[in-house]
């Protein structure tokens, strides 16, 4: 999503660089956008560190220092470890039979 906002950014500001008195206000306009998705990618990475810490601390099915590496994975490897963990504690569990 960022790399989409930040390529349209060049690209439209390119598109109007012999246009002088359009640039400042566009470059304005642009910059806006560029700093919302950051704020709203932040918030998102945010929601989910803290969702999968808390499901890893949860988790009954691992024991105590799986859980320990899972956390640390999260706080230093954060958009590797949170498909990893999702595809190997929470996709492929099985489900409880009634």
């Amino acid at each position: 999503m960022y790399l989409i906002v930040f390529f349209s950014f060049f690209i439209s500001i390119f598109g109007h660089v012999h246009e002088e008195d359009v640039l400042p206000a566009l470059l304005a306009e642009r910059i806006a956008g560029l700093v919302a998705a950051i704020i709203l990618l932040a918030v998102c990475s945010l929601f989910l560190l803290v969702y999968f810490i808390v499901h890893s601390i949860n988790n009954r099915a691992i024991d105590n220092t799986e859980r320990i590496v899972w956390v640390l994975i999260f706080i230093f490897a954060g958009m590797i470890g949170f498909p990893v963990y999702w595809y190997m504690r929470i996709w492929k569990t099985p489900l409880p039979s009634v």
